[in-house]
Parts: C-alpha cells; sequence; structure tokens
C-alpha cells in the first residue's frame, strides 16, 4: 500500500511548477508515467487538461481520487494505440533512466505522431555528471538502467522527428551561498562535477 507523504508532494509540486509554463495554451496535455500525479496537479490549477498514463494501479486509483485523469496501461500499449494529434504536449519526467535506448528510442518514436506538429515535450532526468548522484543517489535504485546525458538524448530524439530547443541543468533550491563557494572551489580543484541535480531537455515535434 503507497502512504503519500505529504513533504514528497510539497518537493514535486515546487520541482515541477517552473515546468508548467512550456504548455501554455495547450489543449490537452500528456503525463507520461504520471506516478502520484503532481505534475497533472499543476496543470489542472493552471487551468490545463492534463492526462496521465501509469502502470501502477495504486497510483492511478490515488491520482483519480484527487479529481485527475488517468489511464492504467502500460505507456509503450497506450501510445501504439492512440490516434494522430491527440495531445499538444507531454511530460516525461524522471522516465527515460529506467530503460535501455533502444525503449528510450521506441517511445520517443510513438509520441511523435500522437502530438501535433509543433508540440513541446519536456523531460527530466538526473544529471550523471552531478558528483552526489555519480557516486550514490543515481544507482540506489535499483530499476535505473542508466543514464542520459543531453547529448545522448539530443540523438536519440532526432533520430525519432524531434528537434531540441534547449536543455540544461536544474536544480529546484538553490544552494546557499557558503556551500555555492564550496562547490566553485572543488570545481576549480577537480572539474566541474558539483553541479545541477538533474537536466532538462525541451523538444518539439517536428512536422
Amino acid at each position: 500500500m503507497h502512504v503519500p507523504d505529504p513533504r514528497e508532494r510539497q518537493v514535486a509540486r515546487r520541482y515541477f511548477q517552473p515546468f508548467v509554463e512550456h504548455f501554455r495554451g495547450c489543449q490537452s496535455v500528456l503525463d507520461v508515467a504520471s506516478g502520484q500525479g503532481h505534475f497533472l496537479e499543476l496543470l489542472k490549477e493552471a487551468g490545463l487538461n492534463g492526462t496521465g498514463v501509469e502502470l501502477d494501479a495504486e497510483l492511478c486509483e490515488l491520482s483519480r481520487q484527487k479529481g485527475l485523469k488517468v489511464i492504467n496501461e502500460s505507456f509503450f500499449d497506450y501510445l501504439a494505440k492512440t490516434a494522430p494529434a491527440t495531445y499538444d504536449g507531454a511530460n516525461v519526467s524522471h522516465i527515460v533512466e529506467h530503460f535501455t535506448p533502444t525503449d528510450v528510442e521506441r517511445l520517443f518514436k510513438l509520441l511523435h505522431p500522437v502530438l501535433k506538429p509543433g508540440a513541446k515535450m519536456v523531460i527530466l532526468t538526473p544529471n550523471i555528471a552531478n558528483m552526489r548522484r555519480a557516486v550514490g543517489d543515481f544507482w540506489r535504485d535499483p530499476t535505473h538502467v542508466r543514464p542520459y546525458p543531453v547529448s545522448a538524448l539530443s540523438k536519440l530524439l532526432r533520430r525519432s522527428g524531434w528537434e531540441v530547443v534547449d536543455a540544461g541543468e536544474y536544480t529546484d533550491r538553490k544552494p546557499s551561498l557558503g556551500r555555492s563557494l564550496i562547490y566553485a572551489f572543488r570545481n576549480a580543484l577537480f572539474g566541474r562535477y558539483w553541479c545541477g541535480d538533474d537536466l532538462f531537455v525541451i523538444a518539439r515535434r517536428a512536422s
């Protein structure tokens, strides 16, 4: 049984909030592997129509109890039978690292036709260049298969008919001045390994 943690919800909402802006004006946004529905909640509060697809039935029920629209199915199966141009935006957050490059490319290719031309896709994934991620956090999750730097994601996206319009590091909470100075000193000595916790890629569906 999954017991929601209010602290986890607060952190997730703060983390996702900046990315809601990429979907302003969208009629229907797909949240791939929507989990507990935190991003769907933010979309709803912004007056946007969001649909989640999630394999875990218990998580789906938790989302539905909050009045959110969620489809309980494998996103591979769901996307394969979804009509073209159904959505005009997609959120793919912290899911690619759970799959091999072959499956990630398959995901991008399946998403391509179900989104309208020019639609945006937001991808979030751990930043393996961050020392803390590399030596502990990333591999603590036994379901993680491999990390994906921006260069790898960009190649898979281009092969699947997408164009990258923006990318970079992301941290939802800025370090204190003291910690920032420590990071800068370490980076100067050892290379830039104390950096953003995660990476974001904003892709656009090419015509």
